[in-house]
């Protein structure tokens, strides 16, 4: 028996008005922006810059990125309340 998924009418993709796409590009583009370029540029600096070891500076970066991660809700609705009418 073949499982299929339902779709209904209103959750079409093909369906949703032209403002909600765009809303969600530009969020989801800033927040793939905030939760890996500061995380990259900790790695980096450590790395080049402070000239400590490898591990030290992924393993900073890395924990960076995931308090970020952790506030990514609150980061999400700050950004999606720029693009309200």
């Amino acid at each position: 028996m073949a499982k299929t998924a339902l779709k209904f009418q209103n959750q079409r993709i093909d369906h949703l008005p032209s403002d909600i796409l765009i809303k969600g590009t530009w969020v989801s583009t800033a927040m793939a922006l905030i939760l890996t370029l500061p995380a990259l540029g900790l790695f980096i600096g450590l790395f080049q810059v402070a000239e400590l070891n490898v591990g030290v500076s992924a393993g900073t970066g890395f924990g960076m990125h995931f308090v970020l991660l952790a506030f990514a809700r609150r980061i999400s609705k700050a950004i999606s309340s720029l693009f309200k009418d």
